[in-house]
């Protein structure tokens, strides 16, 4: 045996990547990384120091519609996601931002291309102990911002992101595989006019979770170092926990000034 994927609960994701990496053995580990940045820099670190392939399973990465805005997104200076799912007991281990929100975390980490500098957030537990509902303002060093919205109460599944740039807008629906935009097309300032052109992308219909197999196991047999690495995996997992830490003081402060309302379970 050479490698192993691990999907089991986030809590027991560093124990066993451990143990695995240890024995030498390239792993592929569901997201988050694990439950806590601590966790996750260490079990980084020994997959450096092994020299073992350690891949993350931000599957959006992977999917054509990443792929996609990655090539057309130049200098972005705003972002706004939103993603909402129905209530489901699977994943209640952990809050909505490492459940649901640290997948748009990671694809806008990835598609700035620059260092976090803030994070600002707000939720609330709706029907679980833990944050159910979350939106995160992440500013970050290129003057970039972000504003990210996940909540796991809905009754329906969206996943939505738009992205604005100079002269350049974007809409992508992640879950209809659907990209649309407007660009500004001349100089008013040279010539006297511009258009507004509308753009759409086709995006072809691709398995996301085959592309991210696919990926680790060219990692493994190139040596080339992964898309989503423990590197990234950690960076996502470290905003998200500021972004919970933000959650917690509001909370708290609310709890403290009004009475209302107990902070979620850690």
């Amino acid at each position: 045996m050479d490698a192993v994927s691990i999907a089991v609960p986030t809590p027991a994701h560093a124990a066993i990547a451990r143990d695995l990496i240890e024995a030498g053995l390239h792993v592929l580990i569901e997201k988050p990384i694990t439950d806590s940045v601590d966790s996750a820099n260490a079990i980084t670190d020994l997959a450096e120091q092994k020299g073992t392939v350690l891949q993350v399973g931000h599957i959006e990465r992977f999917s054509a519609a990443y792929r996609t805005l990655s090539e057309i997104i130049v200098d972005p200076l705003y972002f706004e996601s939103y993603r909402i799912a129905p209530w489901k007991e699977r994943g209640v281990e952990v809050d909505v931002v490492l459940d649901l929100m640290i997948h748009d975390i990671d694809m806008i980490i990835g598609l700035v291309g620059s260092p976090v500098s803030k994070v600002d957030a707000v939720g609330t537990p709706v029907l679980g102990q833990r944050i159910d509902l979350a939106n995160a303002r992440i500013s970050f060093e290129s003057g970039c911002i972000a504003n990210v919205t996940a909540s796991r109460v809905s009754y329906k599944t969206e996943r939505r992101m738009r992205v604005f740039a100079r002269n350049h807008y974007l809409s992508c629906d992640l879950g209809e595989r659907r990209i649309s935009g407007y660009r500004l097309r001349g100089d008013p300032m040279v010539d006297g006019l511009a258009a507004i052109a509308a753009e759409k992308y086709e995006i072809p219909q691709e398995d996301s979770l085959g592309n991210e197999i696919e990926s680790f196991l060219e990692c493994i047999v190139s040596g080339k170092k992964p898309m989503v690495d423990g590197r990234a995996g950690c960076e996502a997992l470290r905003v998200a926990s500021l972004i919970n830490e933000s959650i917690n003081e509001q909370l708290q402060m609310v709890q403290e000034r009004f009475g209302a309302v107990a902070p979620p379970r850690g």
